[in-house]
């Protein structure tokens, strides 16, 4: 059964890193530098209430994914035990996850800049968080990249 549950899971795992850390590149490379206009403010704010239920469900599979690939990697030692390097990568890695996770509910829950967006009062403030929002979730996600790819290496 693991034979083809660790090459599903790790499919999964990409297929969720492509929808949740793709968006935001892609978010902050092309989409946002074309359409950071006040007038946009209506398509930035769909934009953002359209996506929410892809970047849930990829949040979901890399919780159901991460939990199988975690326990059959030969390098994980133990709930809480640190000896090797990939232990540390990883819990720096889920750390930054986190922290992009808190920084979604706070932005779209706390700070509601997704429908502040396309409410047509204060639409340039809101394109401005919206903005530092994306670039913090881009970089963030280029940051866990790089640790999954050294964690593979060792």
């Amino acid at each position: 059964m693991t034979s083809i549950l660790v090459p599903l899971s790790v499919w999964f795992h990409m297929l969720a890193t492509v929808v949740f850390i793709g968006f935001y590149l892609l978010l902050a490379l092309i989409y946002l530098p074309v359409l950071s206009k006040d007038e946009n403010g209506p398509i930035l704010s769909e934009i953002s209430k359209r996506s929410q239920p892809w970047l849930y469900a990829a949040l979901l599979v890399f919780i159901i994914t991460g939990m199988i690939l975690m326990f059959t990697d030969p390098n994980y030692l133990g709930f809480g035990d640190f000896g090797n390097f990939w232990s540390i990568l990883i819990v720096v890695k889920h750390t930054l996850i986190l922290v992009m996770v808190a920084a979604g509910f706070w932005f779209n829950a706390r700070l509601r800049v997704g429908p502040r967006m396309g409410s047509g009062h204060g639409t340039a403030q809101a394109i401005a968080l919206f903005r530092q929002y994306v670039y913090v979730m881009a970089v963030s996600g280029a940051l866990v990249l790089l640790l999954t790819a050294f964690a593979q290496a060792v």
